[in-house]
């Protein structure tokens, strides 16, 4: 009941730019909703291309207060080539993007690496891709880091726009252009560039399989070292303060322990910390 309210919220909401939405009912168009812990997020697909926009578009309604901060951070980093889903229309509460074409980077990730321990145990062309992958997310973050430097005078202490909240699940790789896209921008904020990168390195070791299925998920832990290297490839004038970085890693994984009610007790530094390299 409540999401055929929502429904016919949308349709009278947005009928003046998508009239395509009242022509012709539901069967004109389908919505399918994604997991979203704050906001409604939906594919909206539309049986036949409206006159205005794709035949597919990604929905956002915001049940927050951060769609002005959000959009306002689309349209900056549109101005910085910087690959993120075009948006095609804003009206508070309501934001439409572009569907990006690709495959969600934590599930590229993640379902290749179901029942192996090391990188090495893959075979040739799917380590290729996960490499692939993570050295355009590495980019990816390193663009926005180097376009969006707000104060260097401490090395150690670069302060930039970061993503915020950096998920795996927040990216989009398109292999048939080898092109990561980036979304959700409602907690971008500014401070230490190592922030983005440790939420990201928090993803890759708490999404299964990882350190909460396996005692030792060595691959998760040389997909760190790989991103990391790539990252600080890419950006040569960011400093790694591994002290900096392992105390803010654990304290996003605990966050994640406390955010999942899990049963795993507080993380030990030396049980993650020991093969991630201090050397970038």
């Amino acid at each position: 009941m409540v999401a055929e309210k929502i429904e016919q919220k949308i349709i009278n909401d947005l009928k003046e730019e998508l009239p395509e939405l009242a022509l012709g009912g539901k069967n004109n168009f389908s919505l399918n909703q994604y997991k979203s812990k704050k906001n409604f997020v939906y594919d909206l697909i539309f049986t036949k291309k409206p006159k205005n926009f794709p035949k597919e578009l990604i929905l956002k309604i915001f049940r927050t207060e951060n769609a002005e901060h959000e959009y306002n951070i689309y349209k900056r980093l549109e101005k910085q080539n910087i690959s993120i889903p075009k948006v095609l229309f804003f009206n508070n509460p309501y934001l439409l993007l572009e569907k990006v074409k690709g495959i969600n980077l934590c599930d590229v990730i993640n379902n290749n690496l179901i029942n192996k321990i090391k990188l090495d145990e893959l075979n040739p062309s799917v380590l290729d891709l996960l490499v692939l992958s993570i050295h355009k997310l590495a980019a990816w973050i390193a663009h926005l880091h180097s376009q969006n430097i707000v104060n260097k005078t401490d090395p150690s202490n670069i302060i930039v726009l970061n993503k915020g909240d950096t998920r795996l699940r927040d990216f989009i790789i398109d292999i048939s252009n080898e092109t990561v896209y980036g979304f959700d921008f409602e907690d971008a904020y500014e401070g230490n560039y190592l922030d983005d990168l440790v939420w990201i390195c928090c993803a890759l070791l708490d999404t299964d399989p990882g350190i909460f299925e396996m005692f030792e998920p060595v691959h998760k832990t040389e997909l760190i070292n790989i991103f990391l290297k790539e990252y600080f490839r890419i950006n040569t004038n960011f400093q790694f303060s591994f002290q900096y970085f392992a105390e803010k890693l654990i304290e996003n994984l605990n966050i994640v322990i406390e955010r999942r009610s899990l049963e795993f007790g507080p993380v030990s530094k030396d049980s993650i910390l020991q093969n991630i390299s201090k050397d970038y």
